[in-house]
């Protein structure tokens, strides 16, 4: 399950995980607006804070990112999930 909350804190959705999809592509087949513009991984668009489940993240699923990130950061265009089953909480940056 995937948790994505605003940079407020506010819960946006609550989502279904899967293990096939970059955590951005999910969010957005499920109607979340992240920003978004590279889709490589480069720009840091689509940034997100990690609140729990970090070991549950696989940050390279798609690709490296452009430059150095923060533990509790991600880049959800090239991050996935490692178990459809785990919890994982994101919180947007921007």
């Amino acid at each position: 399950m995937i948790v994505i909350k605003n940079s407020t804190g506010e819960i946006i959705k609550t989502i279904p995980g899967d293990t096939k999809k970059t955590l951005l592509k999910q969010l957005n087949e499920s109607g979340v607006e992240i920003s978004s513009a590279c889709f490589t991984g480069i720009c840091g668009a689509c940034m997100c804070r990690v609140e729990s489940g970090r070991d549950n993240i696989i940050d390279n699923f798609r690709g490296e990112a452009g430059f150095p990130l923060a533990p509790e950061e991600i880049m959800t265009c090239i991050s996935g999930i490692k178990d459809e089953n785990s919890e994982v909480v994101l919180q947007t940056i921007y």
